[in-house]
């Protein structure tokens, strides 16, 4: 039997066990009906990821599938984020004709934003009842920006292309789930179809890891005829899982995300154990990815959930405490040593893990260097210049294992004060909203604590990964989610001030 016949068959059969632990903890305001559609659309897509001859079979198959679904809008972006790691991000070129090579490159997750998403704005925009906060006004804006930038510093077609890719993956997404989001019941669901999406990576990534197996590479090599996503990725003497995303970090930052909105889940569940149980899976998902980055951003990610929270100074003593308990019995096992050895600045000089941390600080000081030429509007073509040359590993690429400085080399300080505009201010907006609500709102406290902590987790981990493969379809999402929360918590609070106001005195 053909290898990528028996991934298909070993990924369905982890996909049932995940469906097993998400059907046990099914919240009241998702339907078994409506998880049984989700089960049913996954496999279908993930079928067509393993079987397809080759790209355009796939693309053919997946179009057809996409069209059938008639849901409202709400229900679109609810049904993209199901799907959204259902597929690996298979890459595809749309042919040209006469002077034109080629029309443009879309993937996976460009298609599932042309055939759900832009429906779904398309219907919000027929409504002109939606206003635009600040947030907004700057998606936009950055979204206009870096498409100028690359028709300036690129060719016409080629900065064209660009300028659609940036509405596929970044526009669209956020703005999408900015203005369909009007009801909590709505975040709820949100909530719970990430959890959906994220399960069975998370048994995908420990499967691979203990068995030494990478499932979704034989669909790479069978769909696109690329054999170089079979390289085995090792960090010590152990397999660094990734599942069906480009890098072991990026499923660590996916990995913690799902714990995110599993501290959310939980609320609804009244078995413990099963929530306990997925949240090992995760966790040993994450440790598995060996990736220091989204270690330290679930560290984050727990701090800002308990500092958003009440008590917060007793909690985090307990949490640090606690911490350090584990932390003693631990450092004296062969595995612990093991453990605390691939943790940045507690490695040896000698190490692999050192070297990696230099490598950082050395693209911060070249990165400097190259943004002194052009600090305002940056140049798309950095990697060109001398000073990134000196970057190159021995595999031949200039790894910009940062975001920021990608951001900033590409599009200038104009374009990193955009963006962090943006993520940073959604995420003190987050904060000042979850204090100012009142105490009977306690529904949108308790998801303004998830979105603010997985927020910041992923503001931190971009710190140390470039925006590749998921990553930025998952910031710019969630950023959308969080931007529609603030709009439901503002117009909560209208509603309770003028109930407060017509309320007859006693």
């Amino acid at each position: 039997m053909p290898e990528y016949l028996r991934a298909y068959i070993v990924v369905l059969l982890l996909f049932f066990i995940s469906f097993w632990f998400v059907n046990k903890i099914r919240p009241d305001f998702i339907s078994r009906i409506e998880l049984k559609t989700w089960r049913n659309y996954w496999i279908l897509i993930t079928s067509i990821a393993f079987l397809s001859p080759n790209i355009w079979v796939y693309i053919a198959a997946l179009a057809l599938l996409l069209i059938s679904v008639r849901l409202p809008p709400s229900d679109k972006t609810i049904f993209f984020l199901v799907i959204l790691c259902a597929s690996p991000l298979f890459h595809y070129t749309i042919p040209g004709f006469g002077v034109i090579n080629f029309l443009i490159t879309l993937n996976y997750t460009d298609t599932l934003v042309l055939f759900l998403l832009l429906p779904a704005y398309m219907a919000v925009q027929k409504e002109r009842n939606w206003s635009l906060n600040n947030f907004d006004k700057c998606v936009i804006a950055y979204v206009a920006l870096i498409s100028m930038l690359a028709l300036a510093q690129t060719s016409i077609t080629h900065g064209i292309r660009l300028a659609f890719n940036y509405s596929l993956a970044i526009a669209l997404p956020y703005l999408v789930f900015s203005r369909v989001i009007k009801h909590t019941k709505t975040l709820q669901k949100m909530s719970f179809a990430l959890l959906f999406c994220l399960i069975p990576m998370a048994l995908v990534g420990c499967f691979e890891s203990l068995k030494y197996w990478k499932l979704y590479s034989s669909a790479f090599a069978h769909v696109l005829g690329d054999g170089n996503y079979l390289s085995y990725r090792l960090r010590g003497d152990s397999l660094r899982a990734n599942a069906l995303y480009a890098s072991p970090i990026v499923l660590g930052y996916a990995m913690v995300i799902g714990l995110g909105f599993l501290i959310y889940i939980k609320k609804y569940v009244t078995n413990k154990n099963i929530i306990r149980f997925i949240g090992l899976i995760f966790l040993a998902s994450l440790y598995f990815t060996k990736a220091r980055g989204p270690w330290l951003g679930l560290a984050v990610l727990g701090f800002l959930y308990i500092w958003s929270g009440p008590h917060k100074f007793s909690n985090l003593v307990r949490l640090a405490l606690l911490t350090s308990l584990l932390a003693i019995p631990l450092s004296l096992t062969p595995a612990g040593n093991k453990f605390f050895d691939m943790l940045p600045f507690l490695s040896s000089e000698e190490s692999h893990e050192t070297s990696t941390v230099d490598y950082r600080f050395r693209l911060l000081e070249q990165g400097w260097l190259v943004l002194k030429k052009s600090p305002i509007l940056g140049s798309i073509n950095y990697r060109d210049t001398p000073e990134m040359e000196v970057m190159r590993q021995g595999q031949g690429i200039i790894d910009v294992v940062n975001s920021y400085i990608h951001i900033t080399l590409s599009y200038g300080l104009t374009g990193l004060s955009l963006f962090l505009f943006i993520f940073i201010g959604l995420l003190f907006s987050l904060q000042k909203t979850i204090k100012s609500l009142p105490s009977t709102e306690a529904e949108l406290v308790h998801i303004g604590r998830v979105l603010f902590a997985v927020m910041g987790a992923m503001i931190f981990i971009i710190f140390t990964v470039s925006s590749i493969d998921f990553i930025p379809y998952f910031y710019w999402s969630i950023a959308g989610i969080c931007s529609a929360y603030l709009k439901i918590c503002r117009n909560r609070q209208v509603d309770l001030h003028k109930k407060f106001v017509s309320s007859p005195l006693p």
